[in-house]
């Protein structure tokens, strides 16, 4: 049996041949790419094995679009994986287009040390919940 990064990386490798025949799924792949280009120094390198473990345990790999999530059993997580940028998110199902860190938290509002209330920046959030997926030799 393949592990989570086979299934990804073969994944990959068939959206992108799909790619070649459908325009749409050929742009989705280049952005995700050019996104990756743009802010993968700022974002974390992650085992995305350890990942779906944690999040969606035994899950299959589904297409989506340009990702390639894995869903928990319950539905209320998924990891979901550009194919075309070698990074990872994980989404609360439970909230309209939350996402996580890897603990789970969500990191939109954070509190100071004195107990004041503050929202992070898109930018912000976005550094702090995608993850670039770990090259084989990484692992």
């Amino acid at each position: 049996m393949s592990d989570t990064k086979q299934r990804y990386t073969d994944g990959v490798a068939a959206r992108k041949i799909e790619a070649l025949e459908d325009e749409e799924l050929n742009r989705l792949i280049a952005a995700g790419k050019r996104r990756a280009e743009k802010y993968k120094h700022l974002w974390e390198s992650v085992d995305i094995n350890e990942v779906v473990e944690k999040w969606a345990p035994d899950a299959d790999p589904v297409f989506e679009n340009g990702k390639i999530s894995f869903y928990n059993a319950d539905k209320t997580f998924a990891v979901v994986a550009d194919a075309g940028g070698g990074y990872l998110r994980i989404q609360d199902l439970s909230k309209t287009d939350a996402y996580v860190d890897l603990s789970g938290n969500d990191v939109a509002v954070y509190y100071d040390e004195n107990g004041k209330k503050w929202t992070r920046s898109n930018s912000e959030i976005n550094r702090l919940t995608h993850y670039r997926i770990k090259y084989r030799h990484e692992m």
